[in-house]
């Protein structure tokens, strides 16, 4: 994807008002990777835009080398203001289909990246992946999801709508995130779990769900 969905210098103060149960999905990601790594662990974020995710990661693992990937050499921008000094944290211009970082690492992570993939995409990625992690590692995506059939798709749509509203969301900033959201190529937690498995994860869960947000993850093997 060539343009920019969103406006790096606003994306951050949005994520509570466009996104339900932010601090559980985020939440659970880090907790998910500070109970499955070493205290230094080496952690490549995917789709890293501004550094959100590994920030939160940073504060629950000071120890971690961070690697942030992203196409946006403007959104990895405002991740290299976040982090301004910080040794621990590289950012490499990159996007979801290109080659990865040479691993191993211990852990990659992901926020509101991958559902902009074709679903082959997302496969061929998920394959992609243990080819970089330590045996035990892990992967982590807090995610977009798509409802299992249609009419509980609705359903998410109101539940959603309906944060946004009761978030005080400016009526011009939801107008645009529906625009945004034309862009998105989302599919059901239960399929991704089942490439995770098929990509080779030994064990994979979803952690936290709220309606169409989910935080889910894979672990291999020891």
């Amino acid at each position: 994807m060539t343009f920019e969905l969103w406006n790096p210098t606003t994306y951050d103060a949005l994520r509570r008002q466009l996104i339900p149960s932010f601090d559980l999905l985020y939440g659970s990601a880090t907790s998910a990777v500070a109970m499955s790594v070493p205290s230094q662990p080496r952690i490549l974020d995917l789709g890293a835009g501004t550094g959100l995710l590994s920030a939160a990661v940073l504060d629950r693992i000071p120890g971690a080398a961070v690697t942030l990937v992203d196409h946006s050499e403007r959104m990895l921008g405002q991740a290299r203001n976040r982090f301004n000094g910080n040794q621990q944290v590289e950012f490499i211009v990159s996007g979801l289909m290109d080659p990865l970082p040479a691993g191993p690492f211990d852990a990659v992570v992901s926020g509101l990246a991958i559902h902009h993939l074709e679903h082959h995409e997302k496969q061929t990625l998920f394959r992609r992946i243990p080819q970089i992690l330590h045996p035990g590692g892990m992967f982590v995506n807090v995610e977009q999801v798509l409802a299992p059939h249609p009419e509980l798709e609705q359903m998410y749509d109101r539940q959603h709508e309906g944060h946004v509203h009761a978030a005080g969301t400016p009526a011009d900033e939801w107008a645009a995130g529906r625009e945004r959201m034309k862009h998105d190529i989302c599919i059901d937690v239960g399929t991704q779990l089942g490439w995770l498995r098929e990509a080779g994860f030994d064990i994979v869960d979803c952690l936290a769900k709220d309606w169409r947000f989910a935080t889910y993850a894979g672990w291999l093997a020891r």
